[in-house]
C-alpha cells in the first residue's frame, strides 16, 4: 500500500481533506489509514491538482453573469435570510503558508502573527463559491483586495447600469453602493 497508485480515490480525497482541514503533519494524517508521509503527500498533491484544474474551476466556481442567474440568487437570499438584493457574501480568510523569501516576507505576515495568503471568497446563499481571489499576501487588508478585484469592477458596472444588487461583507470591507456591511445594514437572527 506504499504506492499511491494503489490507494482508492476515496482515500486520496479523505487524506487531502484531512490535511486541508487540520494543516497537520502529513505523517499524522496518514496514521489512521496506515499510510506513510510520502503516500499522503502524493494524495494531497494529486487531489489539489485535480481541484485546481480549469475544468473544475470553470464548472464549479462561477460568478453570476446574467440577470436571470442573479435574480435566482437574490430570491434565495430573500427567502432564506429575509435580505433583499444580495447576490453573495464576501470575506477574506488567512491560509497559512511557509515563510517566504526575506525580501517579500513582510507582504505575507498577517495580523494573526503568521505568514499567510489573504484569500477573498464570495459565496451564494447556499455557500457555493462564486469567486476566489488568492493573489495577495496576509499583510494585505480585505478592503484593498476588494478595491483591486475584478468582482468589484463587475459589481460597479452592474450599479452603473441601475441593477440594484450587492454583496454582503463584514466590517473589514468599506461601505459601497454594491457592497454592504452586514453589521451596519441588518440585524440577522440565526
Amino acid at each position: 500500500m506504499r504506492d499511491s497508485k494503489r490507494i482508492s480515490l476515496e482515500l486520496k480525497v479523505l487524506c487531502a481533506l484531512s490535511f486541508y482541514a487540520t494543516g497537520s503533519y502529513q505523517r499524522l494524517v496518514g496514521m489512521g489509514k496506515h499510510l506513510g508521509q510520502t503516500s499522503v503527500s502524493k494524495c494531497v498533491s494529486q487531489v489539489t491538482e485535480a481541484l485546481n484544474s480549469q475544468i473544475i474551476c470553470n464548472n464549479f466556481i462561477k460568478f453570476p453573469t446574467s440577470r436571470a442567474e442573479r435574480d435566482v440568487i437574490k430570491q434565495k437570499f430573500l427567502t432564506t435570510y429575509k435580505i433583499p438584493g444580495v447576490i453573495g457574501c464576501i470575506d477574506g480568510s488567512h491560509f497559512r503558508i511557509f515563510t517566504p523569501q526575506k525580501e517579500i516576507e513582510h507582504l505575507f505576515y498577517c495580523r494573526k502573527h503568521f505568514h499567510s495568503l489573504n484569500v477573498q471568497v464570495v459565496c451564494d446563499s447556499e455557500c457555493r463559491i462564486l469567486n476566489v481571489n488568492a493573489k495577495y499576501g496576509g499583510a494585505t487588508h480585505d478592503a484593498f483586495i476588494w478595491d483591486n478585484s475584478l468582482v468589484n469592477q463587475y459589481m460597479q458596472e452592474l450599479h452603473l447600469n441601475n441593477e440594484q444588487v450587492w454583496l454582503l461583507g463584514d466590517s473589514g470591507y468599506p461601505q459601497r453602493p454594491c457592497l454592504k456591511n452586514a453589521l451596519n445594514c441588518f440585524v440577522i437572527t440565526i
